[in-house]
């Protein structure tokens, strides 16, 4: 994984300059036979410390919800294991991989953990608009797309002729490289994720720490 960098932008004007949207990295945990973790990235701590900003140089002091830790000891557990849970008024799914049996692992990383905010489908909207730079009119219209509403229905709703409805829609495909509605919600979608072990290979550099579990 690569190391975590942070940017900088520079200028002399006195206006704020807007930061380009980019998808965060999800949560990556690497835990024990014993449920302890080993090893984790920036973007965990993140999740799991809000609505702290944790100091990255200083020993890690996080606990790992209940919920995830209940569901790896359940002994029917098929895996990967799947977990809906909440920190602070954020909502978040994990999901947990069996990397070698407890009985294997000794002390290696036995399962890993994966968390990543579980977006509604106002905040994936909201998310996309900024990626896009959508317009308050092209969000509007990306708005009623989410919903199912028709070109006709969504003229009505936004108060103006279904031909410029349709030119809505033509400016957001262009802007989000697509060329049917199926694709725009495609995209939405890719906002408000099912996670999957592509996963595993983003986010940034682990680090191997001692930790307080919440075991």
């Amino acid at each position: 994984m690569r190391p975590f960098k942070t940017s900088k932008v520079t200028t002399t004007s006195t206006k704020a300059v807007p930061r380009p949207w980019s998808k965060p990295n999800p949560g990556l945990i690497l835990l024990d036979a014993s449920l302890a973790p080993v090893a984790f990235n920036q973007e965990a701590v993140l999740i799991l410390s809000y609505p702290e900003r944790p100091s990255f140089d200083a020993p890690a002091n996080f606990r790992i919800p209940d919920e995830i830790l209940a569901e790896i000891r359940r002994p029917q557990s098929a895996f990967p294991v799947i977990t809906h849970f909440g920190v602070g008024q954020r909502k978040y799914v994990s999901q947990v991989f069996l990397l070698r049996t407890p009985e294997e692992a000794g002390a290696a990383p036995a399962f890993a953990v994966l968390l990543q905010r579980n977006c509604s489908t106002m905040e994936a909207i909201y998310e996309v608009a900024a990626e896009f730079r959508l317009t308050e009119r092209e969000r509007e219209a990306l708005k009623g797309i989410s919903m199912g509403l028709t070109s006709k229905e969504l003229a009505k709703e936004m108060d103006i002729s279904p031909n410029t409805v349709k030119a809505y829609l033509r400016l957001i495909m262009v802007k989000m490289g697509v060329s049917t509605r199926a694709g725009i919600l495609a995209k939405i979608l890719e906002h408000n994720p099912h996670i999957d072990q592509y996963a595993l290979s983003t986010g940034a550099t682990l680090r191997p720490v001692a930790v307080r579990s919440g075991a």
